[in-house]
């Protein structure tokens, strides 16, 4: 594929190998998350949950190799309400696309 793709930038040829390395990324992840995405979203959460999601406080958990749906689930329930928390705040403006995106960034993670 990084020949296939090296080659059509050397000859100016259009490349399908990249987008179909990008779809192959999201299908690697039950959410279809990007992340890529998710990293750069995810800089915010540093504050709290440690750098690459590995927090240094038992305050709060980290989130490095977690797994994608806990992630997903625990985030939307936060993002309803269910749990009283100041995370309730913090993702009340996710989409669902977001929340998939910052799952696949953290669970792609070593803990």
């Amino acid at each position: 594929m990084v020949l296939a793709t090296l080659s059509a930038v050397v000859l100016g040829e259009e490349s399908t190998d990249v987008n179909d390395a990008q779809a192959a990324k999201s299908d690697d992840f039950r959410y279809g998350g990007d992340p890529d995405k998710g990293a750069e979203m995810g800089k915010v959460c540093t504050s709290c949950h440690g750098h690459q999601g590995r927090s240094v406080t038992s305050r709060y958990p980290s989130l490095a190799g977690m797994d994608e749906t806990r992630i997903v689930e625990g985030m939307k329930a936060l993002r309803a309400g269910e749990k009283g928390h100041l995370m309730a705040s913090m993702t009340r403006g996710l989409s669902d696309e977001d929340i998939a995106d910052l799952a696949a960034y953290y669970s792609s993670l070593d803990p």
